[in-house]
């Protein structure tokens, strides 16, 4: 038992060490990006007619990655970082499209227009500046964090005949969590819901011409490679202290002087010396 409880302090002791101290930090983050469907509401002219579509279609992206720079400043339990972020995903399908929408475009045209004649066949890029603010729940065994942050996005559809490009605000939520691999290191697992306001692109098929507005939102997991320049040496506790020697034992001193183990039996004395022979008679004194 005692070498149980001399376990438990040892290692209570250890978590107790912190790893990380306040300071800055700079890390790198990178993962998997899963954008959502952008609804886009169609506003413009076609064959000369001005016409407006509320969620006349919706652009579907493949799955892409996301990648960041951060640095900010660890105060303990809440944390401050700027960060510049990168995503992508190709371009996927046009679904959802209004039936409306495909009649005018039929009758301007006279022949089938399907979902696929309105499609891209490129990319969306996203560049995106943001100012966050997080909560850390973080131990130095092991931490985890939330919070959100806001800034400015710059996202950009593109395909084979061109792209259109705008910028406006955005936010995003945060949660991740985190664990120390040296006094200044750290690799976290992070989550990010990231949105856009609404942006207005230019959109262009045949006779159809007109302003597309819609908002950019994703989700993404990443993982993280954190560096803490305010960390001090990461100290362990010291080994517990060895046990104490076990008690000397029960002993017990025989007749003849010998100290020996309590549950031992004394030796045997030896026997006794045999008395002594009778003096032995003279001859001459036998007669007398």
């Amino acid at each position: 038992m005692r070498k149980y409880l001399l376990a438990a302090a040892a290692s209570a002791a250890f978590i107790a060490t912190p790893a990380f101290a306040d300071g800055p930090y700079v890390g790198v983050e990178g993962g998997v990006l899963f954008p959502n469907k952008t609804t886009v509401d169609l506003s413009g002219t076609i064959g000369g007619s001005t016409v407006t579509y509320n969620n006349a279609f919706r652009i579907k992206n493949d799955t892409g990655f996301d990648v960041d720079l951060i640095g900010g400043y660890d105060m303990g339990m809440f944390r401050v970082e700027g960060e510049l972020g990168y995503k992508e995903a190709s371009l996927n399908s046009v679904t959802d499209v209004d039936p409306a929408l495909l009649t005018a475009i039929e009758n301007e045209l006279g022949t089938t227009v399907t979902a696929d004649d309105l499609a891209l066949d490129g990319k969306t890029t996203v560049l995106s500046a943001m100012l966050n603010g997080l909560v850390d729940f973080g131990g130095p065994g092991f931490g985890v964090y939330a919070g959100g942050g806001v800034g400015y996005a710059d996202v950009k559809f593109g395909d084979s005949t061109g792209s259109d490009s705008r910028s406006g605000f955005a936010w995003q939520l945060i949660a991740g969590a985190y664990v120390p691999v040296s006094s200044s290191v750290n690799l976290g697992l992070k989550y990010r819901y990231f949105q856009t306001d609404r942006l207005n692109f230019d959109y262009d098929y045949s006779t159809v011409t007109a302003g597309a507005r819609g908002r950019f939102t994703s989700h993404s997991l990443l993982a993280s490679l954190v560096f803490n320049f305010g960390a001090p040496a990461m100290v362990e506790a010291a080994p517990p202290p060895p046990p104490p020697p076990p008690p000397p034992p029960a002993t017990q001193t025989c007749p003849d002087g010998s100290v020996i183990d309590a549950t031992a039996t004394c030796p045997v004395p030896p026997p006794p010396p045999p008395p002594p022979a009778p003096a032995p008679v003279e001859r001459g004194e036998r007669g007398q």
